[in-house]
Order: structure tokens, then sequence, then C-alpha cells
């Protein structure tokens, strides 16, 4: 009687483990994953009402400027802004162009002060769920609906445009929502 006892004990623990198990790869594999697709569904419909606007592409003695405004009516909150110089040649590539290298930018709000500066170092989606972007880069958070200019160093001459990155973070993961480029420079 007691060997049967102590056998019903070890299957109810070996079922209970299974189950442990089980649940355990449930959450780790089928939850993330449920996450990033709501936040892909989120991003996506931010995307579909989202424009940017962006002024002409002004080059200086130190570098090169513009006006950018990240537009939709619909949402009031912060959207975040990447901008990398390109040669002008690959504007019909602009959506797959990606920063070779660390961009040096700055973006300034409308009262003249320097807008809110971070570091991503998670992958970048589009919209489609599909990596962009997978290395650490600089990063400024701007209103939506405001214009900002970017001031972007050691871009000097007519032979390049500036790509314009609207990022959106949803649930912990980072969309690109929108993206252009500057027109033809002008000095």
């Amino acid at each position: 009687m007691p060997s049967e006892v102590i056998e019903e004990f070890i299957i109810i623990i070996a079922v209970v483990l299974i189950g442990l198990v089980l649940f355990g790869f449930a959450t780790a594999y089928f939850i993330p994953h449920e996450l990033f697709s709501l936040a892909q569904q989120q991003a996506n419909s931010i995307s579909s009402s989202t424009t940017i606007s962006v002024g002409p592409l002004i080059i200086g003695s130190s570098g090169a400027s513009t006006v950018i405004e990240a537009y939709n009516p619909a949402i009031s909150g912060n959207v975040t802004l990447i901008v990398f110089p390109e040669p002008s040649y690959l504007q019909q590539d602009v959506g797959l162009v990606t920063p070779q290298s660390p961009p040096q930018f700055s973006v300034y709000l409308s009262n003249g002060n320097l807008a809110k500066s971070f570091t991503i170092s998670l992958p970048i989606y589009d919209v489609n769920g599909r990596i962009t972007y997978d290395s650490q880069i600089t990063a400024y958070t701007v209103p939506f609906n405001t214009p900002v200019t970017v001031v972007v160093n050691g871009v000097s001459g007519s032979n390049y445009i500036l790509v314009v990155w609207v990022l959106y973070n949803s649930n912990g993961y980072w969309f690109r929502i929108a993206y252009t480029f500057t027109g033809v420079p002008s000095t």
C-alpha cells in the first residue's frame, strides 16, 4: 500500500513538472510574440495617419539644417527622430538606406531649446515587422505636430540629402513609422 502511494505521488509530481515546463515555454515564446504583434499593429495604425513635412536643406559652413514636422492630428504625444546624411544619388532608395556610421545631428525645438536626446540600443523595425536597423544610435524626442530644426554636422556641398526617420515606441519595441528625405540643397 505505501508503495502505491509513493508511485502516485511521483506521477503527480511528474505531471506538475511537465505542466510547469509547458507553461514556461508558452510564456517565453507566445506572450512576447503576441506583444510584438500588438505593438506592430499599433505602429502600423499610427503610421497610416502620419505625414512628414520637410523644409529645404540649407548648407552652411559647418553643416546642413532643415525644418521637420511629424504631423498626426490624432496624436498629441511625442515621436522620435533620427536624421542622417546620404549621397543624393541614393534618394530613390531612401526606404532601404540605413546610417553607415552614427550620425552627428542635433534637434532644436520651436522655442530654441535642444530636444531631449537618448540612445536606442534595441532593433528598429519597419511597420511590417522587419528589422530596419540593429545598432546603437542617438535619437531625439520631439512633439508631434510641432516643427523642429535639425542641424547635421559635417555635410557640405550639394551632393547630399538628409534622410529622416520618424520612430514610435510601442510596448518597448521601436518602429519606423515614417521616413522621407530633404530636397535639393540651397546655400
